[in-house]
Formats: C-alpha cells, sequence, structure tokens
C-alpha cells in the first residue's frame, strides 16, 4: 500500500509589502536608482535587523508593580537582592496608581520603615524603562540628595542588567547631582535651593520627606518651587508626582496634601488569615498581656519577648506577627470615605490626587510589639516626646499639640514640702537627682533665674531648687559657682551647667561670662521656629557699645534654640500631677514666696491662629523664660538618658562654711518684691 503524498506546506510569508511613492527626502543619486528599478517593473526589498526589530516592537502594557518584580534589583536593604512585592504588598497599589492614565499626584503619608520611598525608586526605574522623561528628586538637604544618589538611585541602575543598558558608560554621567542616560536626565534638588529647583522641565517628580523641607527666603515654598518644573508636562497630561513623608503637625505639607489636596483618600483593609473577613488594624486593638491594668510589663520586655498580638474584630483568632503578615498579602486599598476598592475608585470618579496612608503595623518590618513598646513607653513616662513619636512614626497621623489652660493656683499646686534651696533626698537609699541645671533672664539691671535638680531616666522629673533675682554677675557667679545645694540628709549638689539669655541687651557682657565659665555657660538665643530643637552657632566676635566686631578667644557657641518646640514641652509637663511620674515639682510656699513664679509661669498662652507663643497682655514672664532655658539645656545635655549610678558612694554630709555659703547666696538671690 503506498503512502499518501505529503501536501506541501505554504511557505511563511516574511515579507510586508508596501506600496509607496519615492520618498522627497532620499538623496538624487538614490531617487535617480530608485526610478530605474521600479520603471522595469522590479521591487525594492530590504530587512530589518534584528536590532530594528527588538526596538520597533510594541511592548505588552505591564504595571509598575510587575516591572518591579522583573526587573528591580535592591542594594541598600535588609532584605537585598531582586525586588519582592510579597513584603510589601501595600506598595503594589502604589506603584500602579502612579502609572495610571488621569493621575496626576500620588500622596502617601507614611510611617518610617514602610517602603514609600521604593515605590517612588520601581516607579523611576519603570519611568526609565517604559515611559522615557526628566526626572527629578528633591530631598531636604544636600546631603542626603547625595547619599541617595550614590546609596540608592545610581545602584539601583547599574545593578538592575535592563537598566543598565541605559547608561551613557561615561564617568561623569553618574555625578551625585545630574544622572545623564541615553535618553533622559535625572536631577537631584534639595529644599531651599532656588537654582537646583529651577529652570528645568520635569516629567517625573519625587518630592521625599516632604514635611522636613526648608523654604528660601523670598521666595515661594520648596514645594510649590518645584512643583513648577512639571507644568509643561502636565498640559500634556503626561506629567507624574509622589509627593512622600512622615507626618509632623496638622500644618505640615504632607498632612495638608492628604486632607485637603487629595481627591480619593486609601486606607488598606488586611484579611484575616483564618475567617477571611476584611478589617482596617485599628491601633487601639493592639494588645498584650496585663493591658491597663496594674499587672502591665516594662516596655522593653514587651518588645524582646514579643509579647503583643491583634485580634481579629470578627472570629476573634489572635494575632500574631506572622499572622499579621498574612493578613496583610491579602489586603486591599479602599477609599476612605465611599469604602471603593482602589481599582473601582480610580475607574469610576476618575481622581487626578490620590492619597494613601501607611500606618507601621501594617509593615513587614515593623512588629506589633514594636508599636505596644512605644505606646507603652508614653504611657509610662508621660513624656510628650514619647507621644508625639507615636504620633508621627508609628500612626502615621500629625502630633498635635494640646496646650492646658495654666493658672496660678493649677501652679502652685506642684508645690512639695521641701524648702527653698533644699534639694530632693534619695528614696530608700536610690539617688533622685541626676544634676541641677540653671536658666538665666537677662534684663538691663538684673538678672532673673532658676535652679531646677533633673532626675535620672527618660521621665524628665525635675524639683526646683531656687528661684529669684541676682542685681549683678558677681551674684549670678555666688548661686551658681559658690553654692553647694543639700538634700535633707546633708548631700551636698552642685550646678552642674546654665543656659544663659545672651540677647538682653547685654551680649558682650554675656559673652565674656561665658569664656570666664567655658562648658559651663551656655548662651542664648530664643527662635520662634525651627528644623530642629536647637543648634550651636559658632560666634567668633562679639558688638561692643560701640558696634566695634571684639574677637572672641578661641570662638563660642551660641545656642540657637526653638522657643515654640520646649515651651510645648514645658507646657505638657506642667499639666501632669504632682503625685505622677514626670511630674514638674517646686518647692514650699510656706512664705508665699512663689507668688510672683506663678503670675509669669502664666502669662504666656498658645494662639492657634498664629501657631505661637504669645503675651497678649505684655505680662512678666522672665521665670516662664528661665525654665524654658532649662528645659532646653537639659535636651542638650541629653539628661533623659542618665542613670543612677551602680554602688554609689555616700556622700558627706555638709558643714561648717558650707553651709553658711549656701545660707548666704540664698539672701542674694531672694525674691524681688
Amino acid at each position: 500500500m503506498s503512502q499518501a503524498p505529503l501536501l506541501p506546506l505554504p511557505p511563511v510569508e516574511r515579507r510586508k509589502h508596501i506600496c509607496a511613492a519615492i520618498p522627497a527626502w532620499f538623496p538624487q543619486y538614490l531617487r535617480t536608482a530608485a526610478q530605474g528599478i521600479t520603471s522595469n517593473g522590479s521591487n525594492i526589498s530590504f530587512a530589518f535587523s534584528r536590532g530594528e526589530r527588538q526596538v520597533m516592537r510594541r511592548r505588552k502594557p505591564m504595571p509598575v508593580s510587575q516591572w518591579a518584580e522583573k526587573y528591580r534589583m535592591v542594594e541598600m536593604s535588609a532584605i537585598p537582592g531582586r525586588w519582592h512585592n510579597l513584603f510589601t504588598p501595600y506598595l503594589v497599589g502604589i506603584m500602579d496608581t502612579m502609572a495610571h492614565p488621569g493621575v496626576e499626584t500620588v500622596i502617601v503619608c507614611k510611617s518610617p520603615q514602610t517602603g514609600g520611598s521604593e515605590a517612588g525608586h520601581n516607579f523611576v526605574g519603570y519611568c526609565i524603562d517604559r515611559c522615557p522623561g526628566p526626572v527629578m528628586y528633591v530631598y531636604p538637604d544636600e546631603l542626603t540628595a547625595r547619599e541617595n544618589a550614590k546609596d540608592r538611585i545610581i545602584p539601583m541602575i547599574q545593578a538592575s542588567p535592563r537598566l543598565r543598558e541605559y547608561m551613557t558608560g561615561y564617568g561623569d554621567d553618574t555625578s551625585s547631582l545630574r544622572i545623564n542616560l541615553m535618553h533622559m536626565p535625572i536631577y537631584l534638588a534639595w529644599s531651599g535651593s532656588v537654582s537646583r529647583l529651577g529652570n528645568k522641565p520635569i516629567r517625573v517628580l519625587i518630592l521625599d520627606e516632604l514635611d522636613k523641607y526648608k523654604d528660601p527666603q523670598n521666595e515661594a515654598t520648596s514645594e510649590a518651587l518645584a512643583e513648577m518644573r512639571v507644568t509643561t508636562w502636565r498640559r500634556r497630561g503626561r506629567s507624574h508626582v509622589m509627593k512622600v513623608s512622615t507626618p509632623t503637625t496638622p500644618e505640615g505639607p504632607i498632612w495638608v496634601a492628604f486632607t485637603q489636596e487629595a481627591q480619593a483618600r486609601f486606607d488598606y483593609w488586611v484579611r484575616c488569615p483564618h475567617c477571611g473577613m476584611f478589617q482596617l488594624m485599628q491601633f487601639e486593638r493592639i494588645a498584650w498581656p496585663g493591658k491597663d491594668t496594674d499587672e502591665e510589663p516594662d516596655a522593653e520586655a514587651v518588645l524582646a519577648q514579643r509579647l503583643a498580638t491583634y485580634p481579629c474584630e470578627h472570629c476573634g483568632t489572635v494575632w500574631d506577627d506572622n499572622d499579621r503578615d498574612r493578613a496583610v498579602r491579602g489586603g486591599q486599598w479602599r477609599e476612605r470615605e465611599s469604602g471603593l476598592d482602589l481599582a473601582t475608585c480610580l475607574a469610576s470618579a476618575r481622581p487626578s490626587k490620590v492619597a494613601f496612608h501607611i500606618p507601621a503595623w501594617i509593615s513587614f518590618f515593623v512588629s506589633l510589639s514594636d508599636v505596644a513598646r512605644q505606646a507603652l513607653k508614653y504611657k509610662q513616662t508621660g513624656s510628650a516626646d514619647e507621644l508625639k513619636k507615636l504620633q508621627n512614626q508609628y500612626k502615621a497621623q500629625p502630633w498635635v499639640v494640646e496646650h492646658a489652660a495654666r493658672t496660678e493656683d493649677s501652679i502652685l499646686a506642684l508645690c512639695d514640702d521641701r524648702p527653698r534651696g533644699r534639694v530632693p533626698g534619695p528614696i530608700e537609699g536610690k539617688a533622685r537627682v541626676s544634676m541641677l541645671l540653671a536658666g538665666i533672664d537677662t534684663q538691663k539691671s538684673h538678672f532673673r533665674y532658676v535652679i531646677r535638680a533633673f532626675g535620672f531616666g527618660d521621665q524628665e522629673e525635675s524639683w526646683l531648687v531656687q528661684a529669684g533675682v541676682a542685681e549683678t554677675l558677681s551674684a549670678i557667679d555666688a548661686i551658681l559657682w559658690g553654692t553647694r545645694y543639700r538634700d535633707a540628709d546633708g548631700h551636698e549638689y552642685a550646678v552642674r551647667a546654665a543656659m544663659m539669655d545672651a540677647m538682653g541687651g547685654r551680649t558682650a557682657e554675656i559673652y565674656r561670662y561665658a569664656v570666664r565659665h567655658r562648658g559651663r555657660v551656655y548662651p542664648w538665643q530664643g527662635v520662634r521656629s525651627m528644623s530642629q530643637p536647637y543648634t550651636p552657632t559658632p560666634q567668633e566676635y562679639y558688638p561692643d557699645q560701640k558696634g566695634s566686631k571684639i574677637r572672641i578667644p578661641g570662638g563660642i557657641n551660641l545656642w540657637r534654640c526653638d522657643t515654640t518646640f520646649f515651651k510645648d514641652d514645658l507646657s505638657g509637663k506642667l499639666s501632669i500631677n504632682a503625685s505622677d511620674p514626670g511630674a514638674f515639682h517646686l518647692h514650699s510656699n510656706e512664705k508665699r514666696e512663689l507668688e510672683e513664679y506663678a503670675r509669669e509661669m502664666c502669662a504666656e498662652v498658645y494662639d492657634d491662629e498664629q501657631h505661637a507663643w504669645v503675651n497678649p497682655h505684655s505680662r512678666a514672664n522672665h521665670y516662664w523664660d528661665c525654665e524654658v532655658m532649662c528645659k532646653a539645656l537639659a535636651y542638650i545635655l541629653n539628661v533623659r538618658n542618665t542613670r543612677p549610678p551602680q554602688g554609689e558612694k555616700k556622700r558627706k554630709p555638709v558643714t561648717g562654711v558650707r553651709g553658711e555659703t549656701a545660707d548666704i547666696a540664698g539672701k542674694i538671690g531672694s525674691y524681688r518684691r
């Protein structure tokens, strides 16, 4: 039996026949040759190279999150290597939204260690590969900009085989402030620099740690200057802006953007791995053994033993950190008001500005016990700093300072039974006092001062030892350095250091005094608002009465301090009950010697409209200023991190002349009536 012949397969036609006129831009010799060929009825054929075909091939659409998993390599990370969405599943929606048609601005209000900045890097990598255009990163300062370029952005490009193809190969094209790729530039800028923020059309703008920005003088804000760079691309509907930061205050840029600019705000809902129900994790539901009872463990013990858990609000199953991570991986973004999921909201509402909120407890890199530890630290210390840290860095919410109304009676309620000039003694043999510090307010004719004893540890408990008026610097010498203050057991205490107002019209005199007591006297300048609590500013000269500059031998630091920061702290301390940890104690008022002190401590109030402390009735506030300086000095000297000495030798009681000296100093520093 003969086999049937196989039918020949039709040939695979790889050629494309295109009929077109001879292009006008052909050189004359080519036009002549082409006309000669075509006149004979022949065709002109050519083929694209493999590289040309690869370039011209239409790419399949790919979300940013998929691109990151396929091509992004992470260098500086706790989990180096290829990017995995598994560890930060909540970033998937953020990254994909950044490339969503119609979305111009993505706002990320986050806690530290949640990966918000990495989402921006992933989008930039995606743009390099898929939709190139000028990119600008803006950081709080120049040092941060240079470090991020060197440690994160350039290594990201070099580590990815996909992105590495776009590098020019020239050494100067990977400078710390401008990265030149074959088809696009990446600029590095920082807040406060008008030159770095201007004169560049930008398609992709990343504003990192927005709340730490400094604004240039006599110009618009750094945020506004940077956003002006995307104007030309925005008109074409092709610009992308990402604002990412940990919040600070309600007036901070990221919280204003989150609450006022965003047209849709999203929270991340997790899915219980046991019952499958979605829920929004709440800080208040984080639990630990003995919570809100007398058997509550120490904050450090909760962290060390990983004691914190989270109960599902539907089935009641108690999650550990592994369950929490599984719940997060199964989660989704939902719009805060409508409850719509991310995809549905973007498709139906079409918002151009979208905001996301990322608290610490949904992060793979932050355990539930980390959050519980911070809550317990605030609860056990009552410190305003710990509460601020809890709000900003864990809840990703702004710090709202609550200024309790102060009255003279509430101030005097802080008095204990110690006489004026007496230091609180040990309890059960344990020392309570870390050091004595002084705050001195400079007036034209005299000085006001307070001497305050600070306790050990971060509770920041303190006791007023003495407050009063000194007519001269010689009297200040006797009060601060010529006196040893005693507790009830006769133990001696010396004043460690003093913060002294250098802006009270006697600058030259105060500078000379500070040089004479170098290391013990800190010249002070109060500034209403600063980016940090204090800044030491070297001074080489001081002015004399004629306005001439007098050189300071060896120079000296002028300590510029944020008065709003320390007044907020002091106000919070004054609201603590005298019997609670971390209280702000006064000595006894048997002779009504604290009446004037109490009045001056109530002179200033916080103005919510101005966001500043004001003295509406222009009342005397000298003791208030002295206490603010004391708080600042304690902060500078890091008193809160001091610990009681182990095996301390018993101090010898004071006798003889030293006791008489203390009495004399007390008379010199008596209150002015």
